[in-house]
């Protein structure tokens, strides 16, 4: 799809939104609107839109949901460019609700707000999208054999979350979308699709509600994804950075207490975590001074820590064995027999004869 395509589009859909207009029902006369209509139909046309509309009304609020469906379908399919075509795509959006065919309604509302966004209300079009996309996350069961309640469809749900995100990006409800998407991809066990969610969140709604929580959650997302002390501390640091965050930007939120907790295992396992490369430098390489970098790292991490306190015994033993080398070097040093001695005894060999002859 090339770039001029979608441009003529969007100004395709923007022209029939502004061409949306305000219409009234009245049982008796039926639909009426004080507004010309713009959208280049015949005259027979219009009235074709109008006896429809009017069948399918009538239909609706007898009770007949199927006739009513198919009538405003005629006119949203036949018609599009009427000035009725949003009502009819509404109606049936609101009927298929009533009927809890919710992907139906779905598709209805969605395309109520694409291609219609200046008809009625934009937001509570959109609220009842994200209310039919919760269903469907939380509630909403495909039947087997149209009689037994199947699983929840959670791929479904991210899907219209997304399309959401991408309809209204700037409402309240795309943050709220992205939390969803989150909370259903931790619920399936993706810990990257989470984490990527949970980062759209927080780069594009900085100033959300959501965006406290979001920390945390991504905090803790990324702490549950290591493996130990003795694996890669990726995921430690990201963790340390998001919990540290959080603390920066929110020192008055109730979660406060959680996020110190969950810093201070996580520097914890990140000061384990030298600890235990230290340990293979003092024990396995005896390199010292390797040894007692890593073992300060540990201590400046997580200064109250038990590994901490395990570090600082370690560097005394370094200590210990240095300062015992060091005493072994200046005695070594003070059994050295001086120069003089030397070039004596030197001289001496230098006269002993060899096999007592020469």
């Amino acid at each position: 799809m090339t770039r001029f395509f979608l441009l003529t589009l969007s100004f395709w859909i923007l022209a029939i939104g502004a061409q949306a207009a305000n219409i009234t029902w009245d049982p008796e006369k039926g639909y009426q609107s004080d507004e010309v209509e713009l959208s280049g139909l015949l005259p027979e046309e219009v009235q074709k839109v109008l006896f429809w509309m009017n069948q399918g009304r009538k239909a609706e609020e007898n009770g007949n949901l199927r006739t009513a469906l198919k009538k405003y379908k005629r006119v949203s399919k036949k018609f599009p460019k009427s000035q009725y075509a949003p009502e009819a795509v509404l109606r049936s959006a609101n009927i298929q609700m009533r009927r809890n065919k919710v992907d139906q309604a779905f598709e209805s509302y969605y395309l109520l707000a694409y291609v219609y966004p200046n008809y009625g209300s934009f937001n509570a079009t959109v609220g009842e999208m994200y209310k039919i996309a919760v269903a469907r996350l939380e509630t909403y069961r495909d039947k087997i054999f149209w009689v037994f309640p199947g699983f929840l469809n959670r791929d479904r749900a991210i899907k219209y979350f997304e399309r959401i995100i991408y309809i209204a990006p700037y409402s309240d409800y795309a943050p709220l979308s992205l939390m969803n998407i989150a909370g259903a991809h931790a619920k399936k066990k993706n810990e990257a699709l989470t984490i990527f969610a949970l980062d759209r969140l927080i780069t594009n709604y900085p100033k959300s509600f959501l965006t406290p929580d979001a920390y945390i959650q991504l905090a803790e997302t990324h702490a549950s994804l290591v493996r130990g002390p003795f694996y890669d501390q990726g995921n430690t640091e990201d963790a340390i950075t998001y919990f540290e965050d959080f603390l920066i930007q929110y020192p008055e939120n109730k979660n406060v207490n959680l996020a110190e907790d969950g810093l201070a295992d996580s520097k914890n396992v990140m000061a384990m975590s030298k600890l235990k490369i230290a340990d293979y430098y003092f024990h396995k390489r005896s390199n010292y001074h390797a040894a007692k970098v890593l073992y300060n790292e540990a201590i400046t991490i997580a200064p109250k820590s038990k590994s901490a306190d395990f570090a600082r015994g370690k560097l005394t033993q370094i200590a210990a064995i240095e300062a015992k080398k060091e005493v072994e070097v200046d005695a070594n040093e003070r059994e050295q027999p001086s120069l003089e001695a030397m070039e004596q005894k030197a001289r001496k060999r230098a006269k002993r004869k060899v096999l007592g002859i020469f």
